[in-house]
């Protein structure tokens, strides 16, 4: 299921009801919330959200390559190929991961496809397990047509998000050594 149109709410009830994402324009660009529970405690959704291994590819990233910049910030450095209906994009990004021990994690593009991409990560301890809380801002580079980033922004936000949440669901039994 993919975002109805900009500036609506999307819940995934015949997927997942705790699933909710709401895109909307602001400033040239495009604005992204969304948010998920898992049935984790505060310590497993830190190490499940800080994981950065490259064992788990992500539709569309051909190539990944991860590095530990001080003790609180990783870069992550991605080749990404995208389809759509006759159009294939290719681009690279690189963005800075500013960890938030037990709280979250903030991110900055620093070099990529965007002006500007910066976002956060924001886990709250609710009934359920955990919310994840995305936030993010997106200004597109002129480059890249309005109508593409509206088919990634649709099709891939909604998808990821309940990747994410599957993903954290299969963990819920999974006890990190540093949760120990």
């Amino acid at each position: 299921m993919g975002i109805a149109c900009w500036g609506s709410a999307v819940d995934a009830s015949d997927v997942d009801s705790s699933i909710t994402v709401h895109v909307s324009q602001v400033d040239g660009g495009f604005e992204v919330r969304g948010s998920y529970v898992a049935p984790l405690g505060q310590c497993q959704a830190y190490a499940l959200l800080t994981d950065f291994s490259e064992s788990e590819p992500s539709e569309g990233i051909k190539s990944s390559k991860i590095t530990r910049m001080s003790e609180n910030t990783v870069r992550v450095e991605q080749q990404v190929e995208d389809k759509f209906l006759f159009f294939s994009t290719r681009f690279e990004s690189v963005i800075d991961y500013t960890e938030l021990p037990m709280v979250g994690m903030d991110l900055k593009q620093v070099q990529g496809y965007f002006k500007e991409y910066r976002g956060s990560w924001r886990l709250v301890p609710s009934a359920g397990g955990t919310l994840f809380s995305y936030t993010a801002f997106l200004l597109p580079d002129s480059a890249i047509p309005m109508f593409v980033i509206e088919h990634f922004m649709n099709a891939r936000i909604q998808k990821r998000f309940e990747k994410m949440a599957l993903r954290a669901k299969t963990r819920a039994g999974i006890v990190p050594d540093q949760c120990k």
